[in-house]
């Protein structure tokens, strides 16, 4: 319970004063819990932040996993995909703010490089979903490493910019949208294959 306690009050002081200017007694008062419970589960600033990043991307990871079945097409996997991705940062600000905006800002060198990982294992992921696709002659012949990258890179980019100037959007409004843009570059047309395409 404290420990939950804790996460919880670390998203909002990193997400309003960032991860540089945080600072655990900070986080001890916004929890209501005494220092020394605070580094009895948290020996120190970066471990406390890479867990509350690693645990939500694990989060989003997860519920794809176990969603994702091989035997549905893969424009429902992708919706699957672009719908955890959102609900993941379109639920929780504190935590959307802290990944794009607090990663690369004063943290540990280790604790950036677990990270960074870990976001490459998520991508991977992503590339697994298309190269098996890529396989069956329904999408297109891209590198699917690289298609995967730019997903992820679309739906954090897409969701930083909604939470931040998306008072006229709505939300099955940008699902829709992701969908159209990342399916539009990735199936193949009744036409054929589409020119300058990657191996």
């Amino acid at each position: 319970m404290n420990k939950t306690k804790i996460m919880s009050a670390a998203i909002d002081v990193f997400s309003e004063n960032g991860y540089h200017r945080a600072s655990m007694d900070d986080i001890a008062l916004r929890a209501k819990v005494a220092k020394g419970t605070l580094y009895y589960h948290f020996p120190g600033k970066a471990q406390l932040f890479k867990t509350i990043v690693m645990d939500g991307l694990q989060v989003i990871t997860d519920r794809i996993r176990n969603e994702l079945r091989t035997d549905l097409s893969l424009e429902e996997q992708i919706r699957r995909i672009i719908r955890h991705n959102l609900d993941l940062f379109l639920d929780s600000s504190g935590f959307a703010h802290i990944v794009f905006n607090e990663l690369s800002n004063g943290i540990d060198q280790e604790v950036l490089e677990e990270l960074n990982e870990l976001k490459l294992g998520y991508i991977r992921f992503i590339a697994e979903v298309l190269e098996g696709s890529r396989e069956e002659g329904v999408m297109i012949n891209v590198n699917c490493s690289l298609a995967a990258a730019g997903i992820v890179g679309l739906l954090n980019s897409s969701c930083d910019y909604f939470l931040t100037y998306g008072s006229s959007i709505n939300r099955d409004d940008l699902e829709h949208f992701l969908y159209q843009i990342i399916t539009t570059g990735l199936f193949l047309t009744p036409g054929g294959k589409p020119d300058g395409m990657l191996n």
